[in-house]
């Protein structure tokens, strides 16, 4: 065994949730594939898809414009999240029943997820709900009617499985947030420091606090399957520069009265600890934190309650008021 297949092999065994599990959106063995439907036949071109779309009825029209931006916006997420989304507009079978229509004309694009070497005769154990992307018909739909914003190119997830770990990940986030009626806005990767050349955040999340303040949480998404801990420290050191340089976080179209904290996002309880053991969180002159994957994901579980500060070699789980 090589001396990076015998890293690898402690890194999975180091980090497991308490119950020795791993999170599905960060699981070490998990892969994904496009799965197309029997019937497809996908729009190629922009004037198809519009000719496709007005023919429906006004009422299915507007629905799936609907489903088909929250997709969008959402960038890559799983089912479960999608209606848990709409909820407030559709039933989760309407949320449904559009996705699947939308796939036969490429508007929608499913990926079918595995976790290798955990099934039997080829019969899954595990099965994750689907992720759900725009496929090139929905593409080329969403940016003729919102030009300007960003939608990822179907391409994009070829071959790409950790990045649908990643991104699904951060929609557990940002759907927490929102069903905790505290989130009071989201951006994917926003622009930092001034110039373009900084290391972009993996999302922004305003959160509200009970006493009316709102507090940017920029967010970094680290996994298993990469050099989580030289991941943190560059970004760290990045950031100390930024922060020292401007005395805070100078983001893209963002106030400039919130209060800022850093917010490394991971899976478990472990890894959280083993970070705090190797970077000394309270050295920067900012706030760092945890949001741990492990503390909300589960059933009972609330984003309030997701939240860890690394402190002298260990971590302290924050119980916040959202």
């Amino acid at each position: 065994m090589t001396t990076k297949q015998n890293a690898e092999m402690i890194q999975q065994q180091l980090f497991t949730r308490e119950d020795g599990s791993f999170s599905i959106w960060d699981h070490p063995n998990f892969t994904s594939k496009t799965v197309l439907p029997d019937d497809y036949r996908p729009l190629t071109r922009l004037v198809e898809s519009l000719e496709v779309m007005n023919r429906l009825s006004k009422k299915v029209y507007e629905e799936r414009l609907m489903v088909l931006k929250v997709v969008g916006d959402s960038i890559c997420a799983n089912e479960n999240q999608l209606r848990r989304y709409l909820s407030s507009k559709l039933s989760y079978s309407q949320t449904s029943a559009h996705l699947r229509a939308m796939r036969k004309h490429g508007f929608i694009e499913r990926h079918q997820c595995r976790l290798a070497f955990i099934e039997e005769d080829d019969e899954q154990f595990i099965k994750p709900p689907a992720p759900q992307t725009l496929g090139v018909a929905g593409y080329l739909l969403l940016n003729h009617y919102y030009s300007g914003s960003y939608f990822a190119k179907p391409e994009s997830w070829y071959g790409n499985s950790y990045a649908i770990q990643r991104i699904v990940a951060m929609n557990e986030i940002r759907c927490s947030a929102v069903e905790s009626k505290a989130a009071r806005g989201w951006t994917w990767s926003p622009k930092i420091g001034g110039k373009a050349k900084y290391r972009k955040p993996t999302a922004l999340l305003n959160l509200a606090t009970p006493n009316g303040a709102v507090v940017d949480m920029i967010i970094f998404r680290a996994q298993l399957s990469q050099d989580f801990l030289g991941y943190f420290k560059t970004i760290l050191e990045e950031y100390r520069y930024l922060h020292e340089r401007d005395g805070r976080f100078v983001i893209d179209n963002q106030s400039k009265e919130n209060y800022q904290i850093v917010v490394l996002s991971i899976s478990t309880i472990s890894l959280a600890k083993y970070i705090s053991e190797e970077i000394v969180l309270n050295s920067y002159p900012f706030d760092v934190w945890f949001l741990i994957d492990e503390l909300f994901d589960g059933p009972d579980g609330h984003i309030s309650k997701a939240f860890a500060r690394g402190e002298q070699n260990n971590i302290t789980i924050l119980d916040l008021e959202l």
